[in-house]
């Protein structure tokens, strides 16, 4: 279907339907809020599924220094120390959780605590991690290295 019409010269213009339609899909406001609705979404899902991550990853650390830190108290009970600060073996555990953390990052230990990746497959800590914690916590004491030596 053609549409005619008279311009005011007296000259007669025809325009097809096509390009009648082409005129009524011009990229215009419409357009640019469709695709700034996609891109926020895409960004709130970017979002979310990081905050997912992190949140599996510290659960995963969290599970790794309760673990530590009951398998730790369970040592220091079977080879007769007086108590030490309950804060200590949890402080040295949190510590090596978060070397661990560090060295493997957050979507390592997500997979780990989905099941996706065997705990063997992390980078382990070493000792220069360990001793850093335990620098980093001990609080260097003559007495109570006195007691322990005895």
């Amino acid at each position: 279907m053609t549409d005619n019409k008279l311009v005011s010269s007296g000259v007669h213009v025809t325009q097809g339907r096509g390009t009648a339609l082409g005129q009524l899909r011009w990229p215009g406001p419409r357009s640019w809020k469709r695709e700034a609705t996609f891109l926020v979404a895409i960004l709130m899902g970017l979002t979310a599924g990081y905050f997912t991550v992190s949140h599996f990853a510290s659960q995963a650390a969290q599970d790794l220094a309760d673990r530590c830190t009951a398998r730790f108290e369970i040592e220091l009970e079977n080879a007769d120390i007086d108590s030490l600060t309950r804060a200590l073996p949890r402080s040295l555990c949190e510590c090596l959780a978060n070397s661990l953390l560090d060295k493997n990052g957050i979507a390592r230990m997500a997979m780990v605590n989905w099941r996706l990746l065997d705990p063997l497959a992390l980078e382990p800590v070493t000792e220069k991690d360990e001793d850093s914690c335990i620098n980093a916590l001990w609080v260097p004491s003559v007495e109570l290295a006195k007691r322990l030596s005895l």
